[in-house]
């Protein structure tokens, strides 16, 4: 998940800054969780639009940016009823949401080039996204990234496009067996079948924390971003060659490199416990999935800022 999960849930993150070194920049998501429905995470999408597009993108109603000065180590950021709020976030952060999939922020080795203060200056953002009353007040995932993406072109005056490098990354592979683990089963019951009632069995969707992937009705493909964006201190990109089709229901658990700190003032978070001295991602995969990550060589989007200036306060 990104921060746009849904227009009416509230999603907020706070981190100390020690945990954010070496991870993608609003992939802070992965220490609150993440609600999903049917997909732990969506490829990157093709940001290569047009004029056009640019212009027809949905924009926020009334945005306020200010400069960050407190010299705070933890930064908050919450989407919810239409209101956009981020404290204490750098255009590093914000491009990785902005630039990426509702779901799936860029990570840091997909964000290249840009100003010197693109990963140092902070900024406080407050925006409303406009009221559109054939549909309600509710903002799709989609819109609320390009609106993102439309305030970091007005205001921060940003320029950038992707090109593909060649790059380390993991492939996700059977392990030698060949056999499933006993933690990953295939799906068998329809997701639309039980969301209607038509057949029993657990609903897909699921949750992702640090520590933690409990999901019904994923693809391998799905598995493989939530990968990627759960070993960011790695800085590689996750492909899937397990030659696995369908979706499946899987619980995961290991021990994070870093434990999961949350400010109390976020509110209530319900982050399962993390065993202390549980496997590693790696040996879980192996143990429990029947799964392994295997180096390999790979071409990444990667996406090349090439000028931004920072913003008349307001």
């Amino acid at each position: 998940m990104g921060f746009w999960n849904d227009e009416n849930a509230r999603v907020a993150a706070v981190l100390d800054e020690t945990q954010l070194r070496g991870r993608i920049g609003l992939g802070v998501a992965t220490v609150v969780g993440a609600l999903f429905a049917g997909a732990l995470l969506a490829p990157v999408r093709d940001v290569e639009a047009d004029e056009q597009e640019s212009q027809d993108r949905a924009r926020f109603e009334v945005a306020s940016i200010k400069p960050n000065q407190s010299d705070a180590s933890t930064i908050r950021w919450t989407f919810e009823n239409g209101r956009f709020t981020a404290v204490n976030v750098t255009l590093k952060a914000l491009v990785s949401s902005a630039y990426g999939s509702p779901q799936q922020p860029l990570a840091d080795f997909q964000i290249a080039g840009g100003p010197r203060w693109l990963d140092s200056s902070r900024f406080d953002i407050a925006a409303v996204a406009p009221s559109d009353a054939s549909r309600g007040s509710g903002v799709s995932p989609a819109a609320a990234v390009g609106m993102l993406r439309t305030l970091l072109e007005e205001r921060f005056q940003l320029r950038a496009h992707f090109e593909a490098r060649e790059q380390a990354i993991y492939a996700l592979v059977l392990n030698e067996e060949g056999r499933l683990g006993p933690r990953l089963r295939q799906r068998t019951a329809d997701c639309a079948a039980v969301a209607s009632g038509a057949v029993k069995g657990d609903p897909c969707g699921g949750q992702i924390f640090p520590g933690n992937i409990s999901a019904r009705g994923t693809s391998m493909t799905q598995l493989v971003s939530g990968l990627a964006r759960l070993m960011p201190n790695v800085g590689r990109m996750v492909v899937d060659r397990t030659g696995l089709t369908g979706t499946y229901d899987m619980d995961l658990t290991w021990t994070p490199d870093q434990l999961p700190t949350v400010d109390p003032s976020a509110g209530p978070m319900p982050i399962p416990r993390v065993d202390p001295s549980g496997p590693s991602l790696f040996t879980a995969l192996r143990e429990q999935l029947g799964l392994k990550l295997e180096s390999a060589r790979g071409s990444v989007q990667v996406l090349i800022i090439d000028s931004a200036g920072e913003p008349t306060p307001d």
